[in-house]
């Protein structure tokens, strides 16, 4: 099947009312967007290759291990997302230390060696990529959505870890209106049983890295509008938006109700404005940024729960808590004793929910 006919078969276009300037010819005004002009094609996904490492090498788009069945009721998927600040120094040996500390995570004793897992990383470069693919235990257990930065946008991007025992079916990016060049990148989990087709058989699973700072007008509504509508698409039965939401505006705080999603965070007993660094277990842990930060970040923006855990449809997410605190770059190497980076990360349980029906309809 040719790249078009799939990307047809995966998106429907929404609808749009068109309108010409004499500067820009035509433009496209997406429903549902603030009524500005938007550039035609701007924010369609794009498909992109994913890699598998087979006979010593990263091979495009490779099909070699077995599926999970996620139509069982029972499955479940470990969801990790980490921000890795890309500008700090001793970038290279800051993401070896990242990548030592999530590979001890993975083999802790709390964590289910059978439960497959996924990685959303923001904020690589190039250098992180090729440590990424030459890192053992990724190759042995993860396919991996970029190899080199071609499909950024910027120097910098997201990149995800998606493991060899789901039937990954997709792989796109969207768009953002951004002065940062920000996208979104999307996977796709394929969850039918390949006898039958379901009106909504897939899981979709977005990696974004929001506009920083505060703009006027804002984006970051507008971007997690049109990564929503990706997720609540007809063939979609349950979606998930992660990364840094870079939420520090009054406002941010309601962008998930604001287009239907739900906030692990708070759907976890977690009380916005109650965040705290440390204190007592429970919803006041809730700061991913700022405690880490270099060069007196902290003192000037303060701590913020920038990076969030986001879901709709027929999943949920369960089981929320902190990563990557207090990681550091080891002694002996260049930069020791810096942190890795300057936020932490999040890890969340993954369930896919089926109602007794809709299985029987998909399997039957």
């Amino acid at each position: 099947m040719s790249m078009t006919s799939l990307m047809k078969r995966i998106f429907r276009k929404p609808s749009t009312k068109q309108i010409s300037t004499k500067h820009s010819g035509r433009l496209v005004i997406l429903d549902k967007q603030p009524e500005e002009a938007v550039p035609a094609g701007l924010h369609d996904p794009k498909l992109q290759p994913y890699y598998t490492f087979t006979n010593g090498a990263w091979k495009e788009n490779i099909h070699p291990f077995p599926a999970t069945d996620l139509l069982s009721n029972d499955i479940k998927i470990k969801l990790i997302t980490w921000n890795i600040d890309f500008q700090a120094v001793a970038g290279p040996q800051r993401m070896a230390a990242a990548l030592q500390y999530l590979k001890i995570v993975l083999a802790s004793s709390s964590f289910h060696a059978d439960m497959p897992t996924i990685i959303f990383f923001q904020e690589m470069t190039s250098s992180d990529l090729n440590i990424i693919q030459s890192t053992s235990w990724v190759q042995s257990r993860f396919r991996i959505t970029d190899i080199s930065p071609i499909n950024w946008l910027s120097r910098y991007g997201t990149t995800t870890l998606v493991d060899l025992r789901l039937p990954l079916n997709a792989v796109f990016r969207t768009r953002y209106a951004s002065n940062m060049n920000r996208d979104a990148l999307f996977i796709d989990l394929d969850c039918s049983d390949g006898r039958s087709r379901s009106r909504n058989s897939r899981i979709r699973l977005g990696n974004t890295h929001l506009e920083s700072l505060a703009a006027n007008p804002p984006l970051r509504p507008a971007q997690v509008a049109l990564a929503s509508r990706l997720l609540k698409h007809g063939s979609v039965h349950g979606g998930v938006l992660v990364g840094d939401f870079n939420a520090i505006q009054d406002f941010d705080r309601t962008l998930h109700v604001d287009n239907g999603l739900k906030d692990t965070y708070l759907e976890a007993g977690g009380i916005e404005g109650a965040e705290k660094e440390g204190g007592a277990e429970g919803c006041e842990k809730g700061w991913t940024w700022g405690m880490q930060s270099h060069g007196g970040q902290r003192v000037t923006f303060g701590c913020s729960r920038m990076d969030k855990m986001l879901f709709c449809g027929g999943v949920r997410l369960e089981k929320l808590e902190r990563i990557g605190e207090g990681v550091k770059v080891p002694e002996g190497e260049v930069g020791k004793g810096l942190f890795v980076t300057d936020h932490l990360g999040l890890m969340a349980d993954l369930v896919i929910e089926w109602q007794p029906t809709k299985k029987s309809a998909i399997t039957s």
